[in-house]
């Protein structure tokens, strides 16, 4: 019976590498295609939860850098101030 299974892991890992890659691609489109401030903000969190998701921890904090950037805009454009000790 064990052998009717041989290499399932490796196809579920590599389908599960293939979802989290889509993920990323899909996100990082919508991001490139935003134009408003807070839609970039939006999407940008996105785009760093898909990293993370696919445990890119590199290109996850690198998003939240642009992120923070975005959202900063975001409440720039619309007039707001945010406190130094907001994070994201």
């Amino acid at each position: 019976m064990g052998l009717i299974c041989a290499g399932c892991g490796q196809v579920a890992d590599a389908q599960g590498q293939l979802v989290e890659t889509l993920k990323i691609r899909d996100a990082t489109s919508d991001y490139e295609k935003a134009r408003a401030p807070l839609d970039r903000c939006v999407k940008a969190k996105l785009v760093a939860a898909a990293y993370a998701d696919a445990r890119n921890t590199g290109e996850s904090q690198a998003w939240e850098a642009r992120e923070h950037e975005d959202c900063r805009a975001a409440a720039a454009a619309a007039g707001v101030k945010l406190p130094v000790s907001v994070k994201r």
